[in-house]
């Protein structure tokens, strides 16, 4: 299966283009003074004792264009700066099943795909979190994926951060025989920032 294929067809369908780094900011976010542990800037340092709480901070996402490489900034930035990040949240790989493991759309790449978005949405407000909070995605999927699933996939990936400013980074597209789960097709990690 020829992967280049996807990509033509993708800088074809997808005509996005990223000019400039592009920032997002909160407010909030941060490090700050008050009950950190040890003095210099890192993750939860502040100067003091105690978890480095008291944020006075901005969070903030630069995206990082590469001028090199093809756009695809409808989906994912080629590099993501974050910058006063309180909290990241690693989510493990998302498949199409039910809590019995039962497999959603069995043989349809495109139906589980649009099944785990679905259910993003919940699970990261579940945890406080929101789409716009997402900094990475990983992307694994079967050879059993056809060049038509595939486009299609990035579709629903594009119509899924539409309303996001900045479009998380992304990992490698990993093409494996198989997922854990018989019938599973696609699977999809995702990193968050606060």
């Amino acid at each position: 299966m020829e992967r280049p294929v996807f990509i033509s067809t993708i800088l074809l369908s997808l005509s996005l283009s990223i000019a400039a780094p592009q920032v997002v900011s909160g407010n909030g976010w941060g490090h700050g003074n008050g009950n950190g542990h040890g003095n210099g800037n890192g993750w939860g340092q502040g100067n003091g004792n105690g978890n480095g709480n008291n944020n006075n901070g901005d969070f903030k996402k630069i995206a990082v264009p590469n001028p090199e490489a093809p756009d695809f900034g409808a989906i994912f930035n080629w590099g993501l700066k974050l910058r006063n990040v309180d909290e990241l949240f690693l989510i493990a790989g998302h498949g199409a099943h039910d809590s019995n493991g039962q497999i959603m759309f069995p043989g349809d790449a495109v139906g589980q795909t649009q099944y785990i978005l679905d259910h993003f949405d919940e699970y990261l407000d579940d945890a406080g979190y929101d789409r716009k909070d997402i900094v990475r995605i990983e992307f694994t999927m079967t050879t059993d994926v056809s060049d038509g699933e595939f486009n299609a996939i990035l579709g629903l990936f594009a119509d899924y951060f539409a309303p996001v400013n900045i479009k998380p980074a992304a990992g490698t597209l990993r093409i494996v025989d198989a997922l854990a789960i018989p019938g599973m097709l696609v699977e999809y990690e995702i990193w968050c920032a606060k």
